[in-house]
């Protein structure tokens, strides 16, 4: 174990320790079952060994750089608890969509709940939302079959184990069977103070038949705080339900991003994810959809704009395991500066993959010379009678269209707006959330303006 220790920069630092998880099991008093998840967790962090560029997934990001040693856990957060959305910030009400119609909001900083509302109707629905401590608390006959299991194993990676060895809090979402929720629930998840870790889980079940829209935000309360966010994200959209999950990451430009998203998608269900990337130094997210069931369906719906030196690595899986199951993925970027974007995806089809349709494209528009954009898609396929293929695309914006909107009396940057606008207008007009639409066109005019 020492000489695994010595070797990880990880686990040379007084950051992550069995002490603190035996701290967090004692704090909130968790269930036997969950402890020995987490000292379990614990085991597989410390001989998972760090990812490297001799790693194919890391081939192309590069973690020499990050000084793990910077980070602090439990750095309380600069707000206190509130029970009305009024006592919160202009910011941080306009992160939750204030003045929108939702089924709840919820609130957590630095794995402290500061804001949850839940409307009525939900309730008499029978649906559950809480920030996920709650939850095991109050339902945990729900919570532990899922929770760090089928989903997202605790040595599925190195940062799997680290989240579920020390993850602070985070959210659970359970929607009955045959419930439609009308309006989406609405959570935003923050990093406060310099230095600050996240590490936060999300658990959503969508028993069958139901249908719900989740937005998930996670942002910085001071861009300039240097920090750590560590998310994972279990979905199960079980027989014939669907589930849109939405991610907007809007981080400071000095937070490192470590994201696991992943849904086990059932016969006849939907599995929509509509992802906005724009904030970070570095990131790194793995967006998975395992199509265990019969008829199930994927679409995966994504924008990024980077700028300055950010880098954004995205490895992307469509499992086609179930007969006559579809994917669709389209994510567009846009690049200046010195910004570098990264995109693996990959469509497996097992052997029980029959009749499989899938298909995945990356879009890339550089908008400077020094920026640069890497795309790697892939198929692995084992059944014989399947659909499926990929393309991807990096490009500068033409001097022509420049100058034909130019002619019309255009500015420059306004003309580098508008086209910028059309490339991702073919995103946009994808995802079926309006709401989300005009927050990610809003975001990306906002850092085009600086331009």
């Amino acid at each position: 174990m020492t000489t695994i220790i010595k070797k990880d920069p990880l686990l040379n630092t007084n950051t992550f320790t069995q002490s603190k998880v035996r701290a967090y099991i004692k704090q909130h008093d968790e269930p036997e079952w969950l402890a020995e998840k987490r000292q379990s967790a614990w085991q597989a962090f410390i001989e998972i060994p760090m990812p490297t560029i001799q790693d194919e997934a890391w081939r192309r990001t590069n973690l020499r750089k990050v000084k793990w040693n910077k980070f602090a856990f439990d750095i309380p957060s600069s707000l206190n608890p509130v029970s009305e959305l009024s006592e919160l910030p202009k910011k941080l009400r306009q992160y939750l969509d204030e003045g929108q119609a939702t089924a709840g909001r919820l609130l957590i900083i630095n794995g402290q709940v500061i804001y949850r509302e839940l409307s009525n109707d939900i309730v008499e629905q029978g649906l559950l939302f809480s920030d996920l401590q709650t939850a095991i608390k109050r339902h945990a006959d729900l919570v532990q079959p899922h929770l760090m299991d089928k989903c997202v194993p605790i040595d599925d990676s190195k940062f799997a184990a680290l989240n579920a060895a020390f993850w602070q809090n985070g959210v659970f979402l359970y929607v009955p069977q045959g419930v439609l929720v009308k309006h989406p629930f609405q959570v935003s998840i923050l990093t406060d103070g310099e230095s600050a870790c996240s590490i936060h889980r999300t658990l959503i079940i969508a028993e069958s038949e139901s249908k719900v829209d989740y937005i998930e935000e996670t942002t910085t309360m001071n861009e300039n705080d240097t920090g750590l966010n560590v998310g994972m994200v279990e979905i199960i959209a079980k027989d014939a339900s669907q589930v849109r999950y939405v991610d907007v990451q809007q981080l400071g430009s000095k937070v490192y991003n470590f994201n696991t998203k992943r849904a086990l998608v059932h016969a006849d269900a939907n599995m929509i994810w509509d992802m906005g990337e724009f904030g970070g130094a570095i990131s790194k997210t793995f967006i998975d959809s395992q199509l265990i069931g019969d008829g199930g369906t994927m679409e995966c719906y994504g924008v990024y704009l980077l700028d300055g030196k950010q880098h954004l690595d995205i490895d992307s899986l469509m499992r086609h395991v179930g007969y006559s199951t579809s994917g669709d993925l389209l994510l567009h970027g846009a690049l200046k500066d010195k910004a570098r974007s990264v995109f693996i995806g990959l469509i497996k089809i097992d052997p029980s993959g029959q009749l499989t349709n899938s298909y995945l494209k990356n879009q890339s528009l550089l908008l400077d010379s020094t920026a640069r954009a890497d795309a790697i898609p892939a198929l692995e396929i084992e059944a014989d009678d399947v659909r499926a293929s990929h393309a991807a695309t990096i490009s500068k914006v033409e001097d022509e269209y420049i100058f034909y909107l130019q002619s019309r009396g255009i500015l420059h940057d306004t003309a580098v707006q508008m086209v910028v606008d059309g490339f991702f207008s073919t995103v946009f007009d994808k995802m079926g959330n309006e709401r989300v639409r005009e927050r990610l066109m809003q975001t990306v005019r906002q850092k085009m303006a600086s331009y």
